[in-house]
């Protein structure tokens, strides 16, 4: 095989690779419709910008996907896929009550902590989980999964639900909760916004460490596919280092 016809094999064999990856297994190139939430900044703020938003865009990007994305609230993006309305929507905590529901890869978008919060000097012997009594008012966000142990639990307590991290900041200054429910960078993010020392409130003890992840509806008959070839983007990504460029937080 001469030179000229060794760059023309090449390049056929390019751009069959391209193909491939950029078509479904039907064949025919890949568009899909994503929720994105619309009160978790960084992750996903108003717009529907921020962390995970880059990371799913970014991820699916290196398998040749476009995404589109509908920014609405996180409960509202869970019915649109049990609905099988959109392919997958994100920021989904894979646990007991959402396993059975949708179709989850190997890898999560992001791994976070969520903690409780309290007011300095409030309830000073509650250091666990197990130290809440019954009827204890914790504030948290509507339709939120914050892991299994706290769904095991989650009936004693009489939930405040809200859909912004701003409203359980101000509830629990307020002494309207005796605790929230947070994700630590999310309320760190929503505290300096609010230009309130993140001293105000007391992080007492973790409540949850988990992953955070990109759900696909099980009414897609390729919502595995997808999710496999988000797991290979999202590789792609660590193994390139653009994954620790995209998780670093711009101050609001």
């Amino acid at each position: 095989m001469n030179l000229r016809r060794h760059r023309l094999w090449l390049m056929l064999c390019l751009s069959l690779a391209f193909t491939a990856m950029a078509e479904s297994p039907g064949g025919k190139p890949v568009h899909i419709r994503l929720g994105a939430e619309n009160s978790w900044p960084p992750y996903s703020d108003e717009q529907g910008l921020g962390i995970s938003t880059n990371l799913v865009r970014a991820a699916f990007s290196r398998r040749g996907i476009e995404p589109s994305f509908y920014v609405q609230p996180y409960a509202r993006v869970l019915h649109d896929l049990k609905a099988g309305k959109i392919d997958g929507g994100y920021n989904v905590t894979l646990q007991e009550s959402t396993r059975h529901l949708y179709i989850f890869g190997r890898e999560p978008l992001l791994v976070l902590k969520s903690y409780w919060y309290f007011q300095p000097g409030q309830h000073p012997d509650i250091k666990r989980l197990e130290d809440i009594p019954e009827g204890f008012r914790v504030g948290v966000i509507i339709d939120y999964e914050y892991g299994d142990a706290y769904e095991a639990v989650r009936s004693h307590f009489r939930e405040i639900k809200v859909s912004q991290q701003a409203q359980l900041i101000r509830l629990l200054k307020q002494g309207r909760i005796d605790a929230a429910l947070m994700f630590e960078q999310e309320a760190e993010y929503a505290l300096n916004k609010l230009e309130i020392p993140i001293a105000t409130l007391d992080k007492r003890f973790l409540s949850h460490r988990g992953g955070v992840y990109v759900a696909f509806s099980r009414k897609n008959p390729q919502a595995r596919w997808l999710a496999r070839e988000l797991d290979k983007g999202l590789q792609a990504l660590k193994e390139s280092g653009e994954y620790a460029q995209l998780i670093t937080v711009t101050p609001p």
